[in-house]
């Protein structure tokens, strides 16, 4: 019963903000911070439940990225339509990925999604016929799109960050969902033991291939939204090894393998750093790790299971208190 009035506070909370908070910067925060929260949810259900740690997931967010904007572009079709249709194409190029890269075990698996994402970051840099190459792609305008008759304006980031809003809440719908399925015990398995897991019969070739698709398209159309967004693509700005690390860091930092710890991740994190970035620019660097060696040396399970953990304690303490009476 609380879990639900806590769902839906936070879903009210999630629709009135940018109608409480005028201001355009805090608006863009929000919108940072539910993209990365996407992007966190992203690898989490690759890292975090299967245990299959990616150092190019990068791939799938400029993959997302450059479809929507090269469908736009070039062939007219609605980015809001080509969102979407970039999370397929990200899915369609995790398969082969996944089914190569997964005979690997370790650290050579992490290795090889990281040669993965710098091989995609060179073939986009050079197929300048496709991707324009350095230069980038560009939207100068969006196409205008009516919502009960009133024509939305695209100028303002209260749309987007609607549009993203929603994208969020499949993310933790998927995440949930994977969480509760056998799915998702097959991949605790294999994460915890690959070799009892095969053992019992699982299939876990299968079994993180579906992980990685999942995470693929989640990633495909946080990146689809991040041009639309920013209206600007090029190789090094959506297929940095970086962004991969963020990732990473987004779903250590709110807690692995756990439904809300990409939300928690990108609040603490979007937040801290687009602070400091306002302030000491491009030294917020220097807080931001500072608080990344913090987070993992005092809490390893990560900000959400350190308020689980605590929540654990309080009723534990109750419960006692409540049975010495």
């Amino acid at each position: 019963m609380k879990k639900t009035v806590l769902i839906i506070i936070g879903l009210i909370v999630l629709g009135i903000a940018p109608l409480v908070v005028r201001s355009p910067f805090f608006v863009h925060l929000m919108i940072m911070v539910l993209m990365w929260t996407v992007l966190g949810a992203s690898w989490n259900i690759l890292g975090g439940y299967a245990g299959q740690v990616s150092f190019g997931h990068a791939t799938f967010l400029g993959a997302g990225a450059y479809t929507t904007m090269i469908l736009y572009l070039s062939c007219g079709v609605d980015p809001w339509y080509g969102i979407f249709i970039g999370g397929i194409v990200a899915v369609l190029i995790s398969l082969p990925i996944g089914f190569i890269c997964f005979r690997l075990r370790g650290p050579y698996f992490s290795l090889s999604t990281l040669a993965v994402a710098e091989i995609v970051r060179l073939v986009a840099l050079n197929w300048e016929s496709l991707t324009a190459g350095p230069v980038g792609l560009l939207i100068t305008t969006l196409p205008q799109v009516s919502f009960f008759g009133k024509a939305i304006n695209w100028e303002s980031k209260v749309p987007f960050y609607y549009i993203i809003a929603i994208i969020t809440l499949i993310a933790l719908i998927i995440t949930y969902i994977v969480s509760r399925t056998r799915v998702g015990a097959y991949l605790l398995a294999l994460r915890e033991d690959i070799d009892s897991a095969e053992s019992i019969g699982i299939n876990t070739v299968k079994a993180r291939v579906v992980a990685l698709a999942l995470s693929a398209f989640l990633a495909g159309i946080a990146g689809g939204f991040y041009a639309m967004y920013l209206r600007y693509v090029d190789p090094d700005a959506v297929f940095s090894i970086g962004l991969s690390v963020e990732m990473l860091f987004i779903a250590v930092v709110g807690g692995l393998a756990t439904v809300g710890g990409p939300l928690i991740g990108a609040i603490v994190l979007v937040t801290l750093g687009e602070s400091f970035r306002e302030h000491f620019l491009s030294g917020h660097l220097i807080f931001y790790g500072f608080f990344m060696m913090l987070a993992i040396r005092y809490m390893p399970d990560g900000v959400w299971g350190r308020i689980n953990t605590l929540f654990k304690k309080l009723r534990l303490k109750k419960d006692v208190n409540h049975g010495t009476a």
